[in-house]
């Protein structure tokens, strides 16, 4: 059965902005450019870190780093312009941890404003010579530099074309955007795909460090000069392998994520995200690191996986 992308998904661009608090230092310019003797006023530019320490600063740009991160694995690659598709499955969970998120970022940004005072202090002792009161904005200003959002639209249809171009010129269009969408379609399924083809390798290749790490192997680790040439050679044992939650956690979550990220409803896709599943819940880490009869079993059911679906 065809699947109406347009009833099965939406688009939804998430819109973080953050002030980097750099701007271009001309007077240090100037001083570089004449100490150096550049005839040209292009010769190089200098670029000033308003705050060089400031961790309140910093906690706003990870949460804005964590928050694009979880959206873009939750989400699938729509265009070149940001947008990412949503599936109608997926849409009260994502836009509730966004909202997460966003209330996370405007707690970050209230802190910060409310130390601008005591930070521009500090820049003071800690760019010396390079600090210039002036080039601070004023509380309300730097409020402003930050914003938080997650615009949704759904999907245009290709009967959405309604200017008063011709009838020809009409079928064209819409043709040219039918074969787009389906080209972006393919995009989001492949994506889909890949992501359940690094989960399977990343398993496999756990399982078989650990079962081919042979305890009396060593390697050799050389220490050379600056010119390359080796100074000293150390003979170590090679380390055991480990294992590591995550890797059970992480793949039982792209299990769960799989569910709403299927937007075509795959069988095949569905049935790879069934054979992961049901391998990964079997196990549980502390007999799997003790096992060799269950790491041989869970490596067997990776490869199974990547030949089945030819991954």
């Amino acid at each position: 059965m065809k699947i109406d992308i347009t009833t099965a998904a939406m688009l939804g661009s998430l819109n973080i902005s953050v002030w980097e608090a750099r701007i271009q230092d001309k007077r240090t310019k100037d001083e570089v450019l004449a100490n150096k003797g550049a005839k040209s006023k292009k010769a190089a530019s200098v670029s000033k870190n308003l705050f060089s320490e400031c961790p309140e600063l910093e906690a706003i740009k990870t949460i804005r780093s964590e928050a694009r991160v979880w959206f873009n694995s939750h989400t699938l690659p729509w265009d070149d312009n940001g947008n990412r598709l949503i599936t109608t499955r997926q849409y009260l969970d994502v836009t509730a941890k966004v909202a997460e998120y966003e209330s996370k970022f405007d707690g970050l940004v209230r802190i910060f404003v409310g130390v601008l005072g005591t930070a521009i202090s500090k820049q003071a002792f800690e760019n010396g010579a390079l600090f210039d009161r002036s080039e601070y904005p004023t509380e309300d200003e730097v409020a402003a530099k930050f914003r938080f959002g997650l615009s949704l639209s759904p999907l245009p249809s290709s009967g959405d074309f309604r200017v008063d171009i011709g009838h020809e010129a009409q079928r064209v269009l819409a043709e040219q955007y039918e074969r787009a969408t389906a080209e972006r379609v393919a995009g989001a399924v492949q994506d889909t795909w890949q992501r359940v083809k690094s989960q399977v390798e990343w398993v496999r290749e756990r399982m078989t460090a650990v079962l081919e790490y042979d305890p009396d192997e060593v390697e050799e680790i050389k220490t050379t000069d600056e010119d390359g040439v080796v100074v000293s050679v150390e003979i170590k044992k090679r380390r055991r392998p480990k294992l590591y939650d995550s890797m059970l956690e992480q793949g039982l979550e792209l299990c769960k994520m799989l569910s709403d990220l299927n937007v075509t409803n795959d069988p095949r896709l569905e049935e790879a995200r069934r054979d992961l599943e049901r391998a990964l819940t079997r196990v549980d880490m502390d007999s799997l690191k003790e096992s060799p009869e269950l790491q041989r079993a869970t490596k067997q059911a990776m490869d199974d996986i990547l030949d089945k679906f030819a991954l």
